[in-house]
């Protein structure tokens, strides 16, 4: 009987949901960790590793929005989910065929156009789905938690590994064999949900017309848009680079440098969800706060750093600066604004933090770093990381607990992201 209570249809879909975005990342991160063997191959150059990381979150940032207006006119949103699965994953798989900088640069573009929709897509369904007092923890635990897990443990380990005992393209192409199965998963096992339930449960009509100026007029979504924005340049400078750094400059083996990317990633799984709840007692901004100062611990540990296990340890605590990421992208700007803007208030932060931290920082900092040295976009991230740090100091506090809340806004804490 306990099983069958545990094994319901929302705890299932939690559970698709998670391995769904889990390998969203694993795919997106994982030519982070190999370019130091496909420069090689390939005679890249740091320019060119930035490019090749714009040139997905571009299409992402655009494709992000505009998959998830579709996703709301599609019928069969679990065939639409599936498709993306399997569409992502074969080319992931191609990346594996690429002889030059010209097809990476393209298949780049290709998997932002096919990923993009899945985050908004997964989200979306999941929310409809979830059980009153559930969809706080159920959109963290599959966002925060998998995009870790995945992207920032697994991801370094399992496909150096894989790049090591064979070669770096046919790491590529095993990459598929996830996405088979979980796309006829998806079709086997997840259901159409109602879109009335969507719309009820936002207490909104889908017709009515929400303006961005009514958004950007309260002072904490245009703080969290550019706070959101620094975050994202200091993790995206570090996840790209840094392999790379750790290879070249500081000489460590691509099994040692995967060890260490790690040590981030368990961190990251374990402070990108508990700095979030925790901050239901402590106040949203002492959280921000705190995250954002250790924010600075990342870029600087691996340049700074000699020891590895003190490397590690340092990139394991500059790790719950990953808190941040979901104060600013969902929790605060959800608490900031009336019920009915929460969803434009969040695409506007994902698409401006993307678009700024995703596409033109790689591309600079690729820039630079063959200028400058490799270690450039480090130092770049570790201040863009100290002003979003600055920044937080201009939050106003939103969390239920420490605020007086409205009606309105007691209403909202039921759909808090």
């Amino acid at each position: 009987m306990k099983n069958k209570r545990f094994w319901t249809y929302e705890n299932k879909l939690v559970l698709i949901v998670f391995f769904t975005i889990g390998f969203v990342f694993f795919d997106r991160l994982a030519i982070n960790y190999l370019f130091p063997m496909i420069s090689v191959d390939l005679g890249l150059n740091y320019t060119q590793l930035g490019l090749l990381g714009a040139a997905l979150a571009l299409t992402w940032s655009v494709s992000g929005p505009l998959g998830g207006f579709i996703s709301d006119k599609v019928k069969s949103k679990k065939s639409m989910l599936a498709v993306l699965v399997l569409a992502f994953s074969v080319v992931s798989l191609m990346h594996g065929l690429a002889q030059s900088f010209a097809m990476l640069f393209v298949l780049r573009l290709l998997m932002g156009i096919v990923e993009g929709p899945l985050i908004p897509q997964t989200q979306s369904i999941l929310a409809m789905e979830s059980s009153k007092g559930r969809k706080g923890f159920n959109l963290g635990f599959t966002m925060n938690t998998s995009n870790a897990l995945f992207g920032s443990i697994l991801a370094p380990v399992v496909i150096v590994a894989l790049a090591t005992n064979f070669d770096w393209h046919t790491a590529f192409y095993l990459t598929i064999i996830p996405g088979l199965i979980l796309s006829l998963v998806i079709l086997k096992s997840v259901k159409n949900p109602d879109p009335v339930k969507f719309h009820a449960m936002h207490a909104t009509k889908s017709t009515e017309k929400i303006k961005v100026k009514d958004v950007l007029k309260h002072r904490n979504i245009w703080l969290s848009i550019v706070i959101f924005s620094l975050v994202m340049t200091t993790l995206m400078a570090f996840q790209i680079f840094g392999p790379t750094y750790l290879v070249q400059a500081k000489g460590l083996s691509e099994t040692t440098m995967s060890f260490v990317m790690a040590s981030f990633g368990v961190g990251y799984a374990i402070f990108g969800f508990l700095i979030p709840t925790l901050s239901e007692r402590t106040g949203r901004k002492p959280a921000s706060l705190v995250s954002g100062l250790l924010l600075i611990l990342i870029p600087l540990s691996i340049v700074f750093v000699d020891s590895i296990p003190l490397m590690m340890l340092l990139l394991f605590i500059g790790s719950a600066g990953s808190g941040v990421i979901g104060m600013s992208m969902s929790v605060i700007p959800v608490e900031s604004v009336p019920l009915q803007y929460s969803g434009l208030a969040i695409g506007l932060t994902i698409g401006i933090g993307e678009l700024i931290g995703g596409f033109l920082n790689p591309m600079v900092n690729g820039a630079l770093a063959d200028i400058y040295g490799i270690q450039t976009p480090l130092y770049v991230a570790a201040a863009a990381g100290a002003l979003a740090f600055i920044l937080c100091f201009l939050y106003k506090e939103t969390a239920p607990a420490k605020v007086k809340l409205t009606p309105d806004q007691d209403a909202k804490t039921s759909v808090q992201v």
